[in-house]
């Protein structure tokens, strides 16, 4: 039961970023964590996750402006290794409680037409970068933050699916080895990532090919509203786990 249930679990989270370009962690992690150890579910959806980078990027590529993604890049990659270690040293349950709170509330406020005018750009980006890199590492969260600053800048559906894979990928190549070097990557992680991939990429398929029917402005509600959720989700599993 518990493999038929993480199977589903992963299958259900790479058709929701096959659609959306992200939601992966954020919707298998909090599931998986009621069977499976955080440190163990963890280093699979990081390693999983590139299936599905590469797959959205495949699709989107000529849609992303590489350069003007490196400041988000290089900060992202800079704060993965500090997130790997806090994932040995902070409590998961409060960071996925606050990360759902914070999820829910600014999508909430997106979803009303609220935007923020971005002056620095460079230097928000870089912002953005580091926190989604020390998430990435400590939680496998790396998303919200991306998303919610995409959103804001009104990036179009392609683009937007397209920077979030090679923005995920480039992360998750640091994460891995750094999981590996901090030994945090079990055998049984191995293994059940071995067992998930097929799945994943059939889900993310699903996902890409449902993408395509979508216009861009539904798109974006979609993708705020399917946020909003997630940090529900979120929240609600980390009061459970606590109680």
């Amino acid at each position: 039961m518990p493999y038929l249930a993480a199977g589903s679990i992963l299958i259900a989270g790479s058709c929701l970023q096959g659609l959306t370009g992200f939601g992966y962690s954020l919707l298998c992690l909090p599931l998986l964590a009621l069977f499976l150890p955080v440190t163990d579910a963890v280093p699979i959806l990081i390693a999983t996750s590139m299936i599905l980078n590469v797959l959205v990027w495949v699709g989107a590529r000529r849609s992303v402006r590489f350069p003007a993604l490196l400041p988000l890049m290089i900060a992202g990659l800079v704060g993965t290794p500090f997130g790997v270690w806090f994932l040995g040293a902070i409590d998961d349950r409060t960071l996925k409680a606050a990360i759902g709170i914070l999820v829910m509330l600014a999508s909430v406020l997106y979803l009303t037409g609220f935007r923020v005018t971005i002056r620095r750009h460079r230097i928000t980006m870089l912002a953005v970068g580091l926190l989604s890199g020390v998430l990435n590492g400590s939680t496998s969260f790396s998303g919200p933050p991306v998303i919610l600053f995409l959103v804001n800048q009104e990036t179009s559906r392609e683009t937007f699916r397209g920077s979030l894979s090679i923005y995920f990928l480039c992360l998750n190549l640091v994460a891995v080895p750094a999981l590996i070097v901090g030994g945090l990557y079990s055998m049984e992680a191995a293994r059940m990532t071995l067992m998930g991939a097929p799945l994943v990429l059939a889900g993310g398929l699903l996902g890409t090919w449902l993408s395509r029917r979508v216009g861009d402005r539904e798109f974006r509600k979609a993708s705020l509203g399917f946020l909003a959720l997630l940090g529900l989700v979120s929240l609600v599993l980390a009061i459970a786990d606590a109680t």
